[in-house]
């Protein structure tokens, strides 16, 4: 009889460490987790991203870093659009539901720099609705840690080859090559420069102090005098004129000039819109056709006969042309003053008269 009680009160302690251990089994499974306990009410949310880029079940949710949740499971959906691929639901606390509206902003993010995955929640404007339980929100691309290592390998082999290429153009320029090479190498260009240089520094100074325009310009101070005259007379006149005087201060000043010009140039007007009229004569020249045929055919007459005196027709053509004529002319002439001539020398000569009645 002693010996069975002893029995089951072993067996008492052994069921007492068994059901001691699976409570402490619950508690640690409760707090590996995440932080809602078994009796905090709870929702369901479901967020949709185009990857889940590591994320497991079980991950924390977080709003503002707050942890509010945790993932219960992710899939992968039949949905045709790409931002829809991976379906993410999550058991959030149900505290928090007014905080989570359709406007917040669900990104997958990591704990610490190569840290699990987590949701990370961010309340927006606050004018959306509340998501509901069994509710869907859709997820927003963030950068991950794993495309920054990505981007900074790439950075780090372009910087690499920026590296070769410089120290490539760096030996060519150390054994001479191309132009800068040249220029740091080469000790005659360095002598021409320098040269270059000296030359500069003497014309500088024959320009300072030498008899030239150059130096006359720079040291005679008369030069500087005669500038200051003729920007004083400058101003003398820039005051005459505008004190109204003088010529040019008339047409400057004088609202008479301004008003002439402008009568002026409406009488032009006036000319001009009677001429595209075809009034007067000048309209009727650029306007009235058979005045232009007229003229034309004037034009062509004229023509015709300065092509017939070039071609000795008719008696201008003659008298132009024909050399017989300028002999006979001049040869008249000759006798005329032949005549004259003897009528000078003796003039009685030439006024006898000879009566004779039978």
């Amino acid at each position: 009889m002693a010996r069975r009680q002893s029995l089951a009160w072993v067996e008492l302690r052994v069921g007492l460490l068994v059901v001691v251990s699976f409570g402490l089994l619950a508690v640690a499974i409760f707090f590996v987790g995440g932080e809602a306990g078994f009796f905090t009410p709870q929702y369901t949310v479901t967020a949709y991203f185009n990857s889940a880029n590591g994320m497991n079940t079980g991950a924390e949710v977080h709003l503002e870093g707050v942890t509010v949740g945790n993932v219960r499971t992710v899939r992968l959906t039949n949905f045709p659009e790409p931002e829809r691929s991976v379906a993410v639901d999550m058991s959030l606390d149900l505290s928090f539901q007014q905080l989570i509206r359709a406007d917040s902003l669900v990104t997958i993010g990591s704990i610490g720099l190569l840290g699990d995955s987590k949701v990370d929640i961010a309340r927006g404007p606050g004018v959306g609705d509340v998501v509901p339980d069994g509710g869907a929100i859709q997820g927003q691309e963030a950068g991950d840690i794993g495309r920054i290592i990505t981007g900074t390998n790439d950075i780090v082999a372009n910087l690499a080859a920026l590296s070769d290429q410089v120290q490539e153009i760096a030996a060519r320029i150390r054994e001479g090559e191309g132009t800068l090479g040249l220029l740091l190498t080469d000790a005659a260009i360095f002598d021409n420069a320098n040269a270059t240089v000296e030359e500069i520094n003497l014309l500088i100074k024959d320009a300072r102090t030498g008899p030239g325009t150059v130096g006359q310009l720079m040291s005679d101070p008369g030069l500087y005098d005669r500038i200051t005259e003729t920007l004083s007379q400058m101003e003398s006149i820039v005051a005459k004129v505008e004190g109204g005087e003088g010529t040019l201060a008339k047409f400057i000043n004088d609202p008479s000039v301004f008003d002439n010009v402008k009568e002026l140039i409406a009488r032009a007007n006036v000319v001009v819109e009677r001429l595209e009229d075809g009034e007067g004569t000048l309209g009727l020249l650029s306007k009235d056709e058979t005045l232009f045929n007229d003229a034309r055919d004037a034009l062509a007459g004229i023509t015709t006969m300065v092509s017939n005196v070039t071609n000795s027709e008719g008696t201008a053509g003659k008298l132009i042309n024909d050399p017989a004529l300028y002999n006979n002319v001049n040869q008249t002439i000759s006798e005329v003053l032949k005549l004259v001539y003897d009528f000078r020398q003796d003039p009685k000569k030439f006024m006898t008269i000879n009566f004779r009645l039978f």
